[in-house]
């Protein structure tokens, strides 16, 4: 089809590499890694961070974040059945594109009624998300879905090509990346019963197929809108914090994006000799948004350092500052900016 394809990016190492051992396709990465090959923040930074002398104080809820004099001085967090006060240099919200704006939001006090970081009033706007449908189908050959990561090859022909052809020319901004899927059984057994109400027996049957089951799933561009957003509900937790209430829905150009990436996608696999293929239409992935990095304070609410514009020193590093989502998954993206980020208070210090 003309279409070029890479390996996937993976946060696995191939050969040992410091205390982590080689990822050796045990295939259940979503579920945790037995071996410590996958390099999440628990096996790569977290143990950095201890010996460098970090404390990380788990099952806590922070419910405010103090200010005075235009400064941020601490949080306010409940843990072991008591609300405490933690003093903080530099305060920097990383609960993500729900609970960063909810955060903020419901740190509003008389010098920022509106909320925190809220000049501009974007503080949960421009909520993002990714599209992820995809098509699946049955193959002659074994696939065996569950042997290693999730996904191993991935394209981004139609992050480039912004004309298409023929049949699949582009009537849409954006892009979108397509890479290959492999459930895990349990995944894909709900697939089935939540897709086709297969249960019982009939869910039985089908599962003797797993084995020759292929898939592509889509990771693509929606645009941001402002009436997507996160605000506070009249609904209050078990801290008697207001919860988010969310909003949101697709505009046109992403309902143009879906329909011609499930046609690609159908395509695609009908090609690599699929049969039965159809599609998974309503699956989303990656929030996004809702404090939007920016170069001007009236239009976004952090700067290119992630600090917040109205005060110096708070800051928000998570997904929430995208401006745009892109057409990719976004992990990498976040992480790269935290480590700037973190730069750049290092640099602040006195």
């Amino acid at each position: 089809m003309g279409i070029d394809w890479t390996p996937t990016p993976l946060a696995t190492v191939s050969a040992p590499h410091g205390d982590a051992p080689p990822c050796v396709y045990r295939g259940f990465c979503t579920l945790g890694c037995s071996t410590n090959a996958k390099q999440s923040v628990l096996v790569s930074y977290l143990p950095r961070a201890l010996k460098a002398g970090a404390e990380i104080r788990d099952l806590a809820m922070v419910g405010r974040i103090e200010t005075k004099n235009g400064r941020a001085t601490g949080v306010h967090y409940f843990r072991e059945g008591k609300w405490r006060f933690q003093r903080a240099k530099n305060v920097v919200v990383a609960g993500y594109a729900i609970e960063t704006p909810r955060l903020l939001l419901n740190s509003a006090n008389q010098e920022f009624p509106d909320g925190l970081a809220n000049s501009s009033g974007l503080v949960g706007k421009n909520l993002m998300v990714q599209g992820n449908q995809a098509v699946w189908g049955v193959l002659d050959e074994e696939i065996r879905s569950y042997k290693g990561p999730p996904s191993l090859a991935i394209s981004e022909h139609w992050n480039y090509d912004d004309k298409g052809y023929g049949p699949f020319a582009k009537d849409f901004f954006g892009g979108y990346s397509y890479m290959s899927q492999g459930p895990l059984p349990q995944l894909w057994a709900n697939t089935q019963a939540s897709a086709h109400g297969l249960w019982g027996e009939a869910l039985v049957s089908e599962m003797q197929r797993y084995n020759h089951v292929a898939g592509l799933k889509v990771v693509s561009e929606y645009m941001p809108q402002e009436r997507n957003r996160v605000t506070l509900a009249d609904v209050k937790d078990q801290y008697g914090l207001p919860v988010a209430r969310i909003t949101y829905s697709w505009c046109e150009n992403d309902k143009a994006l879906n329909r011609h990436a499930l046609k690609f996608m159908r395509e695609a696999l009908s090609a690599a000799g699929g049969r039965e293929v159809w599609d998974q239409g309503d699956d989303t992935c990656h929030l996004n948004g809702t404090a939007r990095m920016g170069a001007n304070p009236r239009t976004s609410v952090v700067d290119a350092d992630c600090r917040s514009w109205d005060i110096p020193n708070l800051y928000v590093c998570d997904g929430s500052v995208f401006p745009t989502v892109g057409g990719v998954n976004p992990s990498l993206t976040i992480q790269a900016v935290a480590l700037r980020t973190a730069d750049r208070i290092f640099a602040e210090r006195r």
